[in-house]
């Protein structure tokens, strides 16, 4: 037997590292005949590892028939695409299931199955029926065994409750279920501990039912009054997690009895309202995200900076930073929105996800297929040049630089709630994420609740409640010499919305709410930075107090600047802007190792034995001449070449001091990777 395991953000097959790049390769909706030709076409790209879907409800021919060796029809020939596949030298990456979605009929689950919810006694026999025979199928390909190739499974697919379909089933309206089991588990079987925090005055937790509001995009919903229904909104969402994570065990748990012993990982949603990312972790080996970007990042001025942070998000939370898909082509209706896939889209979008830190994603799909368009190879096997090339770029690159093995050159991170976001009492254009947006500052992104920072300054995004434990988590930051920075918003309420304030913020004395005229704000021996803002006024403050001049309305302590253990305290009573973060990062003396100065230009710099690589992405609708600075701890910049790692060419740059500016040519809507070299 071979061990097969996750190691330095590759699979480890008895030490030998396989990089977590590939494509997605639907063998059923191919005809048999291309399947080698289209693999060649693969392998000319540079990929050794391919993905596949299994579906359940094609393979089960009749109830209680399953056909995996092409015996009714050569496509459903499972295993000689398992024997293919090992012949030819590739890696896979297969999934089973239960559910694939895919745009496949039922979702890919067969009718008799598909009418009951996921944790439905009998979807769950059906499920292990199936399993029991798919697996039986795969074991001998599993990279466990000798010769074995299949180095990764995927449990279920997106799991989410779908409240529209199975809500009747859950106990979301009419008869008890699932929810309320869910409530009576949270409130420890204490119906008053649920009034109390709903404000309700029920009999048993069977009469209890959810509160949504502003699930829709765009819809307004019904307002939430106070923190009774706030509460009442984000039990639902919990009990959706709750959920999926039950559906996620349940499903790891059967794969590992029935014998798959090769790392186990699950594929997410990238936004909050069905998955707890941290707890899904907790179930399997690793999570990846699906991502799906319009045309050129189009579809709002946020696109870019949102998906940057959901990677950056995902990084502190899987093993692996793993974009399980990642858009290659288009599904059929989803044409219409996103336009035509442009050759430079796919560098734009892949530099944008390095840019957050990914280490590895699977192109879905890589070959077309039905009802899906623009993939760079046909379902013949036949290339389509111009978006090949860039894919087979994109694959060199990748090898390169080698972005599984870098270290992210940051000291800065942000707080992250997903619950916060998931249940719409914050908005995902987080003042803050895009202020740090537009200054270009590079940051990790982490929810309190779960980690403790070890960046050297936290600033603080989200709304005024947080779990006890994150108050917790950031005391203990600040204690141990970290820096916090916070705004407007800051944490005073634990997740019951009572009172908590372990970090001992001071609130504000009075708010000038309408105040929207310009005044100069100083941080303490800073040079002062003007400010448009609606501004909170505090008084007695511990610490140095922070004041601003405002005209006839007199000089006001917009914040202040305090001591904790080791570290500090800074609490703003103003929005932040892009050159107020950049005047505080200077105040404490925080570098940025790469910061563009110029607009739409998005840089990171990541480090790897001595070796430096800068990501510079132009998201703007023209070409540019972009200035990029850079700064490397303890070196000394004086002489460096800099080699663009997609056509070769280099040049050698000289510095001044520690830091450097180097002026780069950076197409519309497309970026490049440079190799750094010191001399």
């Amino acid at each position: 037997m071979r061990k097969v395991q996750i190691r330095q953000n590759q699979i480890s097959v008895d030490g030998k590292k396989i990089p977590l790049l590939s494509g997605e390769v639907h063998y059923w909706r191919l005809n048999p005949r291309y399947w080698k030709a289209i693999l060649d076409e693969v392998r000319q790209m540079g990929l050794s590892v391919v993905s596949t879907y299994i579906p359940w409800d094609y393979h089960e021919v009749k109830r209680g028939r399953f056909d995996f060796i092409g015996k009714t029809d050569e496509t459903h020939n499972l295993k000689a695409f398992l024997e293919l596949t090992r012949r030819e030298g590739f890696w896979l990456i297969i999934r089973p299931g239960p559910y694939i979605y895919s745009e496949w009929p039922n979702d890919g689950i067969p009718a008799y199955a598909h009418k009951y919810h996921r944790l439905h006694p009998k979807f769950l026999e059906y499920a292990e029926t199936y399993l029991r025979k798919v697996c039986a199928v795969l074991k001998p390909f599993l990279a466990s065994r000798k010769s074995g190739h299949i180095i990764l499974l995927q449990a279920d697919n997106e799991i989410d409750p779908w409240p529209d379909v199975f809500g009747h089933q859950y106990g979301l309206n009419g008869k008890p279920g699932l929810f309320q089991e869910f409530l009576s588990e949270k409130y420890k079987n204490d119906i008053q501990e649920l009034n109390k925090a709903w404000a309700s005055d029920y009999h048993s937790f069977s009469e209890a039912g959810p509160f949504i509001a502003c699930m829709l995009k765009d819809e307004r919903g019904l307002p939430l009054k106070g923190d009774h229904e706030l509460k009442r909104n984000l039990d639902y969402f919990e009990f959706k997690y709750y959920y999926a994570f039950r559906c996620a065990q349940w499903c790891v748990h059967l794969y590992r009895k029935l014998g798959i012993d090769i790392p186990i990982y699950l594929n997410l949603y990238p936004f909050f309202y069905a998955h707890d990312w941290a707890k899904m972790q907790t179930a399997c080996d690793m999570v990846g995200i699906d991502l799906y970007p319009f045309n050129e990042l189009m579809e709002d001025e946020h696109e870019q900076r949102k998906i940057i942070d959901k990677v950056r998000f995902l990084s502190g939370v899987s093993k692996v930073s793993y974009i399980a898909e990642f858009a290659s082509g288009v599904w059929h209706a989803r044409h219409y929105e996103s336009g035509v896939l442009t050759p430079n889209h796919y560098r734009l979008i892949t530099l944008t996800a390095l840019l957050g830190g990914a280490v590895g994603w699977n192109w879905y799909m890589l070959v077309n297929r039905d009802n899906w368009y623009m993939s760079p190879i046909n379902e013949w096997g036949r290339r389509r040049d111009e978006l090949y090339d860039v894919f087979k770029g994109l694959v060199h690159v990748f090898q390169e630089m080698k972005p599984f093995l870098l270290t992210k050159m940051t000291d800065i991170a942000v707080t992250f709630n997903p619950l916060q976001y998931a249940a719409r009492t914050l908005s995902p254009d987080s003042l803050i994420l895009t202020a740090l947006y537009d200054a270009d500052i590079d940051y990790d992104l982490f929810d309190p609740k779960t980690v403790v920072s070890r960046r050297k300054i936290v600033f603080y995004s989200g709304n005024q409640w947080l779990s006890q434990k994150a108050h917790e988590n950031l005391r203990a930051y600040v204690a141990s010499g970290g820096i916090l920075v916070a705004f407007r918003n800051y944490p005073r309420k634990d997740d019951s919305f009572e009172p908590c304030n372990v970090l001992g913020f001071h609130d504000p004395a009075r708010v000038l709410f309408e105040f929207r005229k310009r005044f100069s704000l100083s941080l303490p021996k800073g040079s002062g930075v003007d400010m448009v803002s609606s501004v909170y006024s505090f008084k007695d403050v511990s610490g140095t107090p922070i004041r601003a001049s405002f005209g006839n309305y007199g000089i006001h302590t917009v914040g202040y600047l305090k001591s904790l253990g080791k570290g500090k305290i800074l609490h703003l009573g103003i929005e932040p802007t892009k050159d107020l973060l950049l005047e505080i990062l200077r105040f404490f003396g925080i570098p940025f190792y790469s910061n563009s100065l110029t607009k739409d230009v998005k840089t990171a710099l990541f480090s790897r034995n001595g070796r430096y690589y800068l990501v510079a992405v132009n998201n703007g609708k023209e070409d540019k001449s972009a200035t990029v600075s850079l700064a490397i701890p303890g070196k000394k910049l004086k002489r460096f070449r800099l080699s663009n790692l997609f056509d070769g060419s280099n040049q050698i740059c000289t510095a001044q001091n520690q830091k450097s500016s180097i002026s780069i040519e950076l197409p519309r809507k497309d970026g490049r990777i440079f190799e750094i070299k010191l001399l």
